[in-house]
């Protein structure tokens, strides 16, 4: 009897186990965000050109988007190579216009040879700002 249950548990395990779990896809943009988190994560031997980047692009959005409330520029203590990018915008049009300025477009080009891998990126929707 024993030997028919523990043969029948594996019968029905044996299934599911062989089953590849789907492959992972990026989240979709949602498209009701007007903050954005963004980590991204400097090339070996690239963390200060990357810092020089980022402190570059927050002055230009700051001189070329009306619509920025923030463009914070961070960096991870415990790990100095990962830099944070908090950003929030009125409204939708004005996320839509980030980064289209000329200059900001001919920047993002060179972000590739700076970034170790894809940028992690959650998209928030704000309830509530400080006074």
């Amino acid at each position: 009897m024993k030997l028919i249950v523990t043969a029948a548990l594996i019968a029905l395990t044996l299934p599911s186990m062989a089953a590849e779990p789907p492959a992972a896809r990026p989240a979709a943009r949602p498209t009701n965000y007007t903050a954005m988190v963004v980590k991204f994560r400097a090339k070996p031997g690239k963390s200060e050109e990357m810092k020089a980047f980022w402190l570059e692009m927050q002055k230009e959005v700051a001189k070329s988007e009306p619509g920025n409330v923030y463009y914070d520029l961070m960096v991870m203590p415990s790990d100095p190579d990962v830099y944070v990018i908090v950003e929030r915008y009125k409204d939708a049009a004005a996320v839509a216009a980030h980064g289209q300025s000329e200059k900001a477009k001919a920047m993002f080009a060179k972000l590739g040879e700076l970034m170790a891998g894809p940028p992690q990126a959650d998209y928030l929707q704000l309830i509530s700002a400080k006074p």
